[in-house]
């Protein structure tokens, strides 16, 4: 589980661990927090891309990246590339099938 949750004193404190089969990096390793949703939005302010389930029906549980591991994102949209299938040329399905240009600077 990405989401590390720990009990001290009786009381529940969270960590997140990068959801990359192969990342061992924590936010933030030296920290706990009290409250999940203070994790979640420092983690997001640093960069970690958290991907919720009720978002992403294709997920089976929410998923965390760190800055280092995030998930492409669509050229055109606010889309992310949990599966790359009928993706091209970084714009999803969706973009695509609009016909919708990608702007390049």
């Amino acid at each position: 589980m990405a989401r590390i949750k720990e009990t001290f004193n009786s009381r529940a404190w969270f960590m997140l661990e990068c959801d990359d089969h192969n990342c061992e990096q924590r936010f933030d390793d030296s920290q706990w927090y009290a409250y999940e949703d203070d994790l979640l939005t420092d983690a997001k302010d640093d960069g970690w891309q958290i991907l919720y389930k009720d978002e992403h029906p294709e997920l089976e549980r929410d998923m965390h990246y760190c800055p280092a591991h995030r998930l492409p994102e669509c050229a055109t949209c606010t889309n992310i590339m949990i599966d790359s299938t009928g993706w091209k040329n970084g714009q999803c399905p969706e973009c695509i099938k609009e016909e919708i240009p990608i702007e390049r600077s």
